[in-house]
């Protein structure tokens, strides 16, 4: 996804999720929601994976419990939290910078019923340099307390693809290994 695509999706998807005139006071989960989903979508995994960790800093209570419909076992703490993104974070980060991975993501809210959860559905697409494509979407539900994400579940996961191989990146590799 080139940077017009990316700022054209975040324009399209601010213009979707933010009401005309009723903004909601600064306190507000919603609008700390939008804050922290727009820091993520403003994040470049390319660029830098210590970013994230830093958006898991500003925005998640100290002990934040993260759960997903896959696990039975859940994720308490910010440190466990930003331990577990770095094993997804790392690889994919030397895989955008050097392997020439492009790494698309995109959010739609979804509207709930509660004022302090919220809801919204993510995608993420990988593109190898042959064009070969991978997507995996998923929900998430948060609840705040104030401006800090104090629980976050993650549930109807999907995946669209075959999973990239190393041809499909820009790493030389020794013959026969693939």
């Amino acid at each position: 996804m080139t940077k017009r695509e990316k700022a054209t999706n975040i324009a399209t998807r601010a213009a979707l999720d933010t009401p005309p005139q009723t903004m909601a006071p600064a306190g507000a989960p919603g609008s700390s929601e939008r804050a922290l989903n727009d820091a993520i979508l403003d994040a470049d995994i390319s660029r830098s994976y210590e970013e994230f960790l830093a958006i898991v800093d500003q925005f998640y209570a100290d002990a934040v419990e993260v759960r997903s419909a896959g696990s039975p076992e859940p994720i308490v703490g910010k440190a466990q939290l930003k331990s577990a993104l770095l094993r997804h974070l790392i690889p994919l980060h030397v895989m955008a910078e050097i392997g020439g991975l492009s790494v698309g993501v995109q959010q739609t809210p979804v509207a709930g019923d509660s004022r302090d959860a919220q809801h919204s559905q993510w995608s993420i697409e990988l593109i190898g340099v042959t064009g070969r494509r991978v997507r995996m979407t998923w929900t998430i539900l948060r609840r705040w307390q104030g401006r800090r994400v104090v629980a976050e579940y993650h549930y109807d996961h999907h995946h669209e693809g075959e999973p990239l191989s190393l041809s499909d990146l820009l790493i030389a590799t020794p013959t026969g290994l693939e």
